[in-house]
């Protein structure tokens, strides 16, 4: 998985929690940039990679014993979980361009904050939980459709 697509799947989950649980997935702020929305701090992260598929996991360091852990959800976080599986499920088959494309859509929550050239204004939660509101109630509906 490319920086890119880690970027536009975090973003994804983001706005599934907020749909579906009102809450933020974890505290850092949206940013609107050229290529859609980022979380600063993954991007920062792995943005050494540059195109190229990432090759390690992310970790947290702990400078006054020196010990490194992998971030994790809980286990026992049901819902966060089913959330995130959900969201892997339904997008991991798209490449990075195309995630690029859907958090470009029109009318979308980084459409309305995006500003050429810049990279510091915050997406609004309140426009990410609404877009995926609609977008979860869309999926839901086409599927009783079938």
């Amino acid at each position: 998985m490319t920086p890119l697509k880690l970027l536009k799947l975090v973003y994804i989950a983001y706005g599934w929690n907020l749909a579906i649980k009102g809450e933020r997935l974890f505290p850092e702020s949206i940013q609107a940039w050229r290529h859609g929305p980022v979380v600063k701090s993954l991007y920062d992260e792995f943005k050494h990679y540059r195109k190229e598929p990432i090759a390690t996991r992310s970790t947290n360091i702990d400078f006054d014993t020196w010990e490194t852990t992998t971030p994790r959800i809980p286990s026992d976080d049901y819902d966060t979980n089913l959330i995130l599986s959900k969201v892997w499920a339904g997008y991991r088959r798209f490449p990075a361009w195309d995630l690029r494309e859907m958090t470009h859509e029109e009318d979308g929550p980084w459409h309305r904050v995006y500003k050429e050239g810049s990279q510091n204004i915050l997406l609004k939660d309140e426009d990410v939980r609404e877009h995926y509101t609609k977008r979860i109630a869309a999926y839901l509906d086409a599927s009783k459709r079938k």
